[in-house]
C-alpha cells in the first residue's frame, strides 16, 4: 500500500529540524566554482612566481625584455590549463584526492615545460632567457601548484566539518538500492556531503530512519520540502526495472531547481542518452541540472547587480518625476506591491509604480488589465504602455528577488480563459527553476500584456522554457538590448 497523507496508520514524519541543525547557514558547495578557483590560482602562481624571481634575480637592465618573460609565462600557463582540464585534474573528484594526483601533476607539468623549452629552441630564442630563472620558476611554481591541491583539500575538509559549506542531498528510494547508496555516501566520509532525508512513495513500509538518515515522506513531500529548505541534489535510487515509476518521478521533479541524478543500479533503457558524472566516487546518470549554477550563477548575479545599480542611478530623476506625477494624478501611494511567485515557487513582493485607482486595485490579479480598463489612471495608462511602471523592480533585482532577464513573475491568482495559469499549461511550474526577470524571451518576442486566452499563456510559457533550457550570458545581453527597442514600441501592454 502506498503512503497516503490521509492514512491515519501511516507513521509520523521524523522531525528534520534536528537533523539539519547547524546546516542552516552553510553555503552550497559548487564543484564547478571550486575547480574554476583552483585554475585561477594556478594562473596566479605561475605569473606571480615568475615575476618575483625575475625582479629578484635579473639585473635592472634586463627589465627591458620583461615582455619576453611574460610571453613564456603566458604560454606555459595556457599549456597547463589545457592539459589539466583535458586530463580531469581540475575535476572535483581529482581535487578531493591530492596525494593520488601528485605523480600525474609532476609528469604533466614537466612535460609542458619541456614543450615550452623545445618551442623556444626551435624558434631560436633560448639565449634570450636566464637559465637560472627558467629552472627556478618551473620548480617553484610546480611545487606550489601541488601544495595548493593539499591546501584546497584540507580547507574543504575543515569547512565541511565546521558546516560552513555543504552539499545537501535528498535520496528517493528506501529499499535495497537506496540503502546501498546511503552506505556508500556514509563510507566516503566527505564532511560536506549531507543527506537531509530519504523520500519513498511506499512510506508506510519503511522505518523512520535508514542508515542514519530520516525518512521524510513521499515524492510530493519532497517537492514541498525543497521550497522551504536548500536541497542541492536529488538522487533517485530505484531498480532499473521500475522504469515507469522513475519516469513519473522525473516528470514531477522537473519543476525543482536542483540537480537530479540516477544512482548506478537504475539505468532504464529509455534514459541511456543522458551523460554520466561521478558522485561520491560512484558513476551516476545525469538527468537534470540546475539551469543556472556555479560560475554561471556568479556571472549572472554580477551582471544583475552591476547593471541595476547603474540604471537606478541614471533613472533616479525620472523615478522622482513619476512619483510626483502619481501623487498629483490620483490619491494613494506611489508604489504598488503585489505578491507573485518567484524562484522555487516562493512568494515575493514585486514593486511597481501604482497605475490603478486605489479603490479599484486587484492585489491578486483576479482580473487582468485590458484595453481601456476603467481601473487604470490617466498617468497609469502611459506608464503601463511604456513599461515605466516596471522601473522600481530594479530594486527587487538588488534585493536578489528578481533578475534583469528571466521569466516574468506572475500574480498568485492570474488566469487565462477563466483558469489559473498552472491549470492551463502542464509545465508551467518549470518557470520557477530560475529567478524571475524584469524582461524575458517571451516579452521581446511579442508575448507581453494581456493573456486572455489559453493560446497566449501557452506561447508565453513556451518562450520562457526556451530561455531556461538555452540560457547563456550572451542570451541575457541579447534580450536586454532588444528590450530597449521592443518595450517602448509595444502595443500589447494595458
Amino acid at each position: 500500500m502506498e503512503y497516503n497523507k490521509s492514512n491515519s496508520d501511516a507513521p509520523p514524519k521524523p522531525n528534520s529540524k534536528i537533523h539539519l541543525q547547524g546546516l542552516k547557514h552553510s553555503v552550497s558547495l559548487s564543484p564547478r566554482i571550486v575547480s574554476g578557483s583552483v585554475a585561477a590560482l594556478d594562473t596566479f602562481i605561475i605569473f606571480t612566481t615568475g615575476l618575483i624571481i625575475f625582479h629578484l634575480y635579473l639585473p635592472a637592465d634586463a627589465h627591458t625584455v620583461l615582455s619576453l618573460y611574460l610571453g613564456a609565462m603566458g604560454l606555459y600557463n595556457l599549456l597547463i590549463l589545457i592539459c589539466f582540464y583535458n586530463t580531469a585534474l581540475y575535476s572535483f573528484r581529482s581535487l578531493g584526492r591530492p596525494l593520488a594526483r601528485v605523480g600525474k601533476l609532476l609528469f604533466l607539468g614537466s612535460t609542458m615545460f619541456s614543450l615550452l623549452l623545445t618551442f623556444a629552441f626551435v624558434i631560436k630564442i633560448t639565449d634570450e632567457y636566464s637559465r637560472v630563472w627558467a629552472v627556478s620558476w618551473f620548480l617553484i611554481s610546480l611545487t606550489l601548484i601541488i601544495l595548493l591541491r593539499f591546501w584546497v583539500y584540507q580547507t574543504l575538509q575543515k569547512w565541511g566539518a565546521d558546516k560552513k559549506i555543504s552539499r545537501n542531498i535528498a535520496v528517493i528510494g528506501a529499499e535495497e538500492h537506496g540503502i546501498r547508496l546511503l552506505e556508500v555516501i556514509n563510507e566516503m566520509k566527505e564532511p560536506w556531503m549531507h543527506v537531509i532525508g530519504v523520500f519513498e512513495d511506499r512510506f508506510s513500509r519503511v522505518p523512520s530512519h535508514i542508515e542514519g538518515s530520516p525518512v521524510l515522506g513521499n515524492v510530493d513531500d519532497l517537492i514541498d520540502y525543497v521550497q522551504e529548505h536548500r536541497v542541492d541534489d536529488v538522487i533517485i535510487a530505484l531498480p532499473w526495472s521500475a522504469e515507469e515509476r522513475m519516469q513519473e518521478i522525473i516528470e514531477k521533479l522537473e519543476v525543482l531547481p536542483v540537480d537530479i541524478r540516477l544512482s548506478p543500479d537504475m539505468i532504464g533503457f529509455t534514459l541511456l542518452n543522458h551523460s554520466y558524472s561521478h558522485y561520491c566516487g560512484l558513476p551516476v546518470l545525469n538527468i537534470s541540472d540546475k539551469p543556472i549554477s556555479g560560475w554561471d550563477y556568479v556571472g549572472k548575479m554580477i551582471f544583475d547587480k552591476t547593471l541595476s545599480t547603474i540604471i537606478l542611478i541614471l533613472i533616479a530623476p525620472i523615478m522622482l518625476l513619476i512619483a510626483i506625477g502619481i501623487k498629483l494624478d490620483s490619491p494613494g501611494p506611489v508604489f504598488f506591491k503585489q505578491k507573485r511567485y518567484g524562484f522555487n515557487n516562493q512568494l515575493i513582493e514585486v514593486l511597481k509604480f501604482r497605475s490603478m485607482r486605489t479603490d479599484m486595485q486587484d492585489d491578486n490579479a483576479e482580473k487582468l488589465a485590458t484595453r481601456n480598463d476603467p481601473r487604470i489612471t490617466t498617468l497609469g495608462a502611459f506608464l503601463r504602455r511604456t513599461s515605466l511602471d516596471e522601473l522600481p523592480q530594479f530594486i527587487n533585482v538588488l534585493k536578489g528577488e528578481m533578475s534583469i532577464v528571466g521569466p516574468r513573475p506572475h500574480a498568485t491568482r492570474a488566469k487565462a480563459a477563466g483558469k489559473l495559469y498552472q491549470e492551463q499549461v502542464a509545465k508551467y511550474a518549470v518557470r520557477h527553476k530560475v529567478i524571475p526577470g524584469i524582461t524575458g524571451w517571451a516579452q521581446v518576442n511579442g508575448w507581453r500584456g494581456e493573456t486572455d486566452t489559453e493560446e497566449k499563456i501557452k506561447r508565453r510559457v513556451e518562450h520562457d522554457l526556451y530561455y531556461i533550457y538555452n540560457w547563456s550570458m550572451l542570451l541575457d545581453i541579447k534580450i536586454t538590448l532588444r528590450t530597449l527597442f521592443v518595450f517602448v514600441n509595444s502595443k500589447n501592454a494595458y
